[in-house]
């Protein structure tokens, strides 16, 4: 490119003119084209389909299904557990399904999932506990122990972490059977040697009867603290706490527990109620006392 230092333009190779010239013509004969295409009403089509590997990778909600309690586990410790050792009539628990050398999704979950922990009331191992189990076949316990004491050491909040929180490993017959279970739909990729997956949690009552689920990568504290009161079946939480579920109730398009007004309503006119009888007793006992007081009176 050439400039004239005299003057206040550049001036260009022919060519590159010629180039620019053409590339914008066409440019404006595309656009004209598609525009007329759809004011003829001509059919257009859109880039929006899935790719490949997300077609039927998600999570199909089995709200009610009971997770059989015989299902063979192998602990972080390498001990032979089965799925009875976490639903054993007491605490809910929070499954989910992870493999530890997931490249991304599963560490972005589960360091969302500690940072809640850390800010939620309830007590990890105390009140609730949960169970994390691989979808990969060939991981090992000792893999899933680095794995959970990687998430342990987050959870400086909870200090019953190591032990409310367990990391297992199965075989795939085991880890096929838990995700049909669980509606968890994933598909290994051999090019790849990845897992495509979806993110999820599940709230399990301590009988091992599905809840609810969080389909989300972040889990806000107070939405956690509803879906674990909500699988305690009233194990868990204060009255207030069971009080404050009543008044909401789980919004599945949005993926979260929202307030429900008729229902906030009965419980402000029973408050209302309840106050006012609280005020007017020591009234109505004072009218009663009254003539006895006159007529004691009037005797003397």
């Amino acid at each position: 490119m050439k400039r004239n230092f005299g003057s206040d333009h550049f001036s260009l190779p022919m060519p590159i003119v010629v180039c620019i010239i053409v590339g914008l013509s066409f440019s404006g004969l595309n656009r004209a084209s598609a525009q007329t295409q759809l004011q003829d009403g001509a059919d257009v089509q859109l880039n929006n389909s899935l790719p490949p590997e997300a077609v039927g990778i998600t999570v199909d909600q089995n709200l009610g299904n009971r997770i059989p309690l015989d299902l063979a586990l192998t602990d972080s410790l390498g001990r032979q557990v089965t799925t009875g050792d976490f639903f054993d009539g007491k605490k809910p628990t929070i499954v989910t399904l992870n493999y530890s050398s997931c490249p991304m999704l599963c560490s972005v979950q589960l360091n969302a999932l500690t940072t809640s922990l850390n800010e939620l009331k309830l007590k990890l191992g105390e009140d609730f506990r949960i169970l994390t189990v691989s979808i990969d076949p060939a991981e090992t316990p000792e893999i899933g122990k680095k794995t959970k004491n990687k998430y342990i050491e987050q959870l400086s909040a909870q200090p019953g972490a190591d032990e409310g929180w367990e990391f297992c490993t199965a075989t795939q017959p085991v880890i096929t059977r838990l995700a049909d279970i669980l509606g968890f739909r994933y598909r290994y990729d051999e090019k790849t040697g990845e897992y495509n997956h979806p993110a999820m949690l599940a709230f399990v009552s301590p009988e091992g009867v599905i809840s609810r689920y969080s389909l989300s990568i972040d889990f806000p504290p107070d939405q956690l603290k509803l879906a674990l009161v909500e699988a305690g079946e009233g194990s868990v939480g204060s009255p207030v706490d069971q009080f404050i579920l009543w008044c909401y109730s789980y919004d599945s398009s949005s993926n979260s527990y929202t307030p429900q007004a008729w229902r906030m309503m009965r419980a402000g006119g029973a408050l209302t109620i309840v106050v006012m009888l609280v005020c007017l007793t020591p009234y109505w006992f004072g009218r009663l006392r009254a003539p006895k007081q006159a007529r004691t009176e009037h005797l003397a």
